[in-house]
């Protein structure tokens, strides 16, 4: 069978495409590189840099005769959506309408689309069961919630397949910082990068963390049966962030814990119910808590050890081309899943930024911009700079809070004159005009400098 996975470069995507290849399938994948990465997929398929809103979508499914589409390209970031909810819409209502439109018109099988226990909201009931009242609190838990109903209606009115998995928080190797499972790659990057961990509360809140593979192998596994409707897909236990920190202290040295205040909002509890999968489809997850954190601790540390780029001569040096390892920048520092942690990693090695701040030198600066020009021009993926206005680069504690404010694949950087910007990476000018108005909530003035979907420089 042929087998459509968007965001398939993605972290879950990623997985996802592999254990369809591993059955003996002919896997295509749209993803428009946001945020995955090419080189998570390493086995023959078909790649089509897009993004799933897209009206050139059509002529992948008039060329190619899909029998199952797995929906799981999505904006995730839940601040993003209520800071952008345009943004969030654009690619968690647009794109999910444009892919069951062209499901149905193209007559395909069977329709999987990613949701999310964003959809619950704030409630007191545990176990989360699916019939539940959704009250969702962010524009991503709506429309995550209002992409079921779409599913649904797809279903009645066109009689496409349609089954909607409510993802517990997902984990594993290749997560970024951002998303509902994010704590463990945080803790994971702060810990092998010699950084104490910031616990807010008592460190009593639970979730219920799902291994990354334990969630292929249910998509997989029910994209081969009838199975349809809204079902939860977690493992149906309890783990509190005091019991993450435990496990992951037998797996490396905790340089420390630094206690905040609880956050504001935050849930305390949660746990979705798994029953009506395990009665529906005889599934259950097979990885625990602990060899799932091994699994991504190996993962994570493995990745620690990262070739230096370095000049290939003098002349190289003072060229206008930026000589640095291109494959080394593109792979570790763009659109690279664990970019942030492999940014705290250079933070401590002083190899790239300047000493105790996470601004990067000059000309690893221009090579980076210079694989975002190369990014543009291959894959048409818009990127900003924004000039930082009163900003010297040793007021180290503002830039560091510069930092925390930006998302993983964006950098803060010396140009020729040694002021620092920030590069916006996969940002048009829309996009970068929230993170201005972020960063000036903050007490941090910026503009755009430059704005690749508007080609010229903004004086």
């Amino acid at each position: 069978m042929k087998v459509l996975v968007t965001g398939g470069y993605g972290f879950i995507g990623s997985f996802v495409a592999a254990r369809f290849y591993q059955e003996g399938h002919d896997v295509i994948i749209i993803d428009n590189i946001s945020t995955g990465h090419v080189k998570h997929v390493e086995f023959p398929h078909t790649s089509y840099i897009i993004d799933v809103e897209s009206p050139h979508c059509a002529s992948i499914f008039t060329e190619h005769s899909i029998d199952i589409v797995v929906h799981l390209a999505a904006q995730i970031n839940i601040v993003t959506s209520m800071e952008d909810p345009y943004a969030d819409t654009k690619s968690n209502i647009l794109g999910l309408t444009n892919m069951l439109q062209l499901a149905a018109k193209h007559k395909v099988k069977k329709f999987i689309f990613a949701s999310s226990a964003a959809v619950y909201g704030l409630t007191e009931a545990i176990p989360l069961t699916e019939d539940l009242p959704c009250r969702p609190i962010s524009t991503y838990g709506i429309n995550k919630l209002l992409g079921e109903y779409y599913c649904s209606k797809w279903s009645e009115l066109y009689h496409l397949d349609t089954l909607c998995f409510r993802f517990a928080n997902v984990y594993g190797p290749r997560q970024g910082l951002i998303g509902e499972g994010g704590v463990i790659s945080i803790f994971m990057g702060r810990i092998i990068g010699g950084q104490s961990l910031t616990l807010y509360g008592d460190g009593e809140q639970t979730r219920d963390f799902i291994y990354v593979e334990d969630v292929a192998d249910a998509i997989y596994t029910a994209s081969q049966s009838p199975l349809t409707g809204i079902m939860n897909l977690s493992t149906n236990t309890e783990h509190s962030v005091n019991t993450l920190i435990q496990v992951l202290s037998g797996l490396h040295p905790l340089s420390g814990i630094h206690r905040a205040e609880t956050r504001s909002g935050d849930i305390f509890r949660s746990v979705l119910d798994n029953s009506l999968l395990h009665r529906s489809l005889d599934w259950k997850p097979c990885f625990s808590l602990e060899e799932g954190l091994s699994r991504t601790y190996e993962w994570f540390a493995s990745s620690a050890a990262l070739p230096t780029p370095v000049f290939h001569s003098e002349a190289a040096a003072t060229s206008t081309q930026p000589s640095l390892n291109e494959a080394h920048i593109e792979n570790e520092l763009l659109n690279s899943s664990r970019s942030r942690h492999i940014r705290s990693l250079y933070m401590n090695q002083n190899e790239h930024y300047l000493e105790g701040s996470p601004v990067l030198k000059p000309q690893i600066f221009r090579a980076v911009l210079y694989s975002r020009e190369r990014a543009k021009q291959k894959f048409n993926t818009d990127y900003t700079i924004l000039e930082l206005l009163h900003m010297p680069h040793n007021q180290l504690e503002e830039l560091h809070i510069i930092d925390s404010h930006l998302r993983e694949n964006d950098y803060i950087g010396l140009d020729e004159t040694e002021a620092p910007q920030i590069l916006l990476s996969n940002a048009s000018s829309t996009e970068a005009a929230h993170v201005v108005n972020r960063l000036e909530r903050h007490g941090i003035a910026a503009r755009i400098r430059f704005s690749s979907d508007q080609e010229e420089e903004v004086d």
